[in-house]
């Protein structure tokens, strides 16, 4: 069980891909100028701005994890993306 505070796993991811926050922005709804400030600390999200960066993220996941597959030496690997999964991740 993840016992990470809602906030802090948000602030982690947004570190994590910190390239893409127009991109977060415009695919959860919440303004560029909120993602930015709950990635620098600088505010406490409601509810109402939390859950829809918490559905991108997901939904990002599960579209990252359908590009990776097993290695031989049990680790993972990208997949070449191609066909739908390639228009799934351009979404």
């Amino acid at each position: 069980m993840n016992k990470e505070p809602i906030y802090d796993y948000l602030r982690r991811r947004l570190s994590e891909l910190a390239g893409q926050h127009n991109r977060i922005a415009k695919e959860s709804g919440v303004p560029q100028a909120t993602v930015s400030r709950i990635h620098a600390g600088l505010c406490s999200p409601r509810l109402d701005t939390v859950q829809p960066l918490l559905d991108w993220f997901e939904k990002h996941d599960k579209r990252t994890s359908a590009l990776r597959i097993p290695n031989a030496r049990g680790g993972l690997k990208a997949r070449r993306a191609r066909g739908a999964a390639a228009s799934a991740l351009s979404k």
